[in-house]
Formats: structure tokens, C-alpha cells, sequence
């Protein structure tokens, strides 16, 4: 199948590994700056949805760096297979490069407890497997699935936890979550952390937040307001 992604990236952060990795990967990005969870995955689902040019939005962290090599594994398994979503593997930060963001099926997807989480030592065999928690490790979402998901938060009260909705609903759908374990993207979740927040706990005035878009072949060094 033709596949054509847009990169969906909710940005508070500047993390100079990250934005490098993104000029890496030659497709359209959606870069949503300086909003709330809620506020930003409204915009990114409405702008994928409003332009029926792509087929798949991607999801990409603001601390997670963007493996070209990985990235192109994901989307080799889509052209072949045609699944509605994939992600793949991510530490869950920097003091455990080798336990991943995606969980088994059967955990409980809201604990953070150790042995909850897949790790580099207990993936399954295959090289595509069924998670119960994808963790958005660079997630795939097509637009069918996409258009029946709503893109809102899993805990408190729908301010945070994307991943943990997006489980939620693909449950109730009976949607399966699908892993490619040959990837791994390198989440850097403790970079700028306090920077992020301090403005999550600030105010937001109207107008805050702003979109970049950058088109194929464009390069991105600066997040500033155009």
C-alpha cells in the first residue's frame, strides 16, 4: 500500500539530538508548540483529519529521538502487512536504556511498577508482536482508526496520558496494538524536564501555543514563533 505519514510532534521542549533527528526523516512534520496535551492533540488529530493527503499520522514525542532507520522499519510493516497501528521500542529513559515503554498484554497499563514493562531480556519472538501499551514509542495510527480515536487524555482528568487513552479505546474497539521489536528510538525523558514543568504549573494565556509546519526536504533548527 502507498504510504504517505505526517509527523505529529506536541513540543514543549528543544532538545538539540531530538530536533536534529527530525530534519532526518523526509516526510511533512506538524509540530504543535507551547500547548497543553489536550489543546495540542486536538490540533494535530484535526490537521491529519482536515488533509486527506496522508494516510497515517505518526506520533513523536518532543523527548524521543526519531531513529531514521527504525522510523523505516515502521513503515516497511505498514506497506507490507497494511496494519491500522504500530509503534516500536523505546527505553523508558535515560537510567534504563534497555526496559521499553510497551507492556504485555495482561498488565495493568497504569502501573509504573518494575516487571511491568517489556525489557530488552523477555521481548517475544517475533519480530511483530501484540502489546496491551504501545507507550507511543513513534506511533502509527492510520486514518480509519485515527478518525474513530479521540485523541484525548487517560488521566488527570483527560489532562495527560495520551498512550493510556489511546489503549483504552483500542480495547473497547477491539483494536490490536502492534510492536515491530526491530527499532528502538532513544527517549530522553529527563532532559528539560524541570523546563517542562514549570510551564506546565505556569499560566497559559490565550494564544500561547503555535504551529510549525515543515515540509518535505525543509529543515527545522529553530522552534521560535514564526
Amino acid at each position: 500500500m502507498e504510504v504517505n505519514p505526517l509527523i505529529f510532534i506536541p513540543s514543549v521542549r528543544e532538545i538539540p539530538e531530538v530536533m536534529d533527528s527530525w530534519n532526518k526523516i523526509p516526510y511533512d512534520k506538524f509540530i504543535v508548540r507551547m500547548m497543553l496535551e489536550p489543546e495540542a492533540y486536538k490540533t494535530g488529530r484535526d490537521f491529519f483529519l482536515d488533509n486527506k493527503e496522508y494516510t497515517h499520522i505518526v506520533i513523536a514525542p518532543d523527548d524521543m529521538v526519531l531513529d531514521y532507520e527504525s522510523f523505516m522499519v515502521l513503515k516497511k510493516s505498514i506497506e507490507e502487512y497494511g496494519m491500522s497501528n504500530i509503534a516500536g521500542l523505546a527505553n523508558i529513559d535515560e537510567s534504563n536504556p534497555d526496559v521499553y515503554s510497551c507492556k504485555p498484554l495482561g498488565m495493568d497499563p497504569t502501573s509504573a511498577s518494575k516487571g511491568t514493562y517489556y525489557e530488552k531480556g523477555n521481548l517475544p519472538k517475533e519480530t511483530i508482536f501484540e502489546v496491551g501499551f504501545t507507550g507511543f514509542a513513534c506511533q502509527w495510527i492510520d486514518r480509519t482508526l485515527a478518525e474513530n480515536l479521540s485523541f484525548k487524555g487517560g488521566c488527570n482528568e483527560g489532562q495527560g496520558c495520551m498512550d493510556l487513552q489511546f489503549t483504552r479505546e483500542c480495547n473497547k474497539m477491539n483494536v490490536s496494538q502492534l510492536v515491530n521489536k526491530n527499532t528502538y528510538f532513544y527517549h530522553m525523558r529527563k532532559a528539560q524536564a524541570l523546563k517542562v514543568r514549570a510551564w506546565k504549573n505556569g499560566e497559559h494565556p490565550p494564544g500561547e501555543g503555535y504551529v510549525l509546519f515543515i515540509r518535505t526536504g525543509e529543515m527545522i533548527w529553530d522552534l521560535s514563533r514564526p
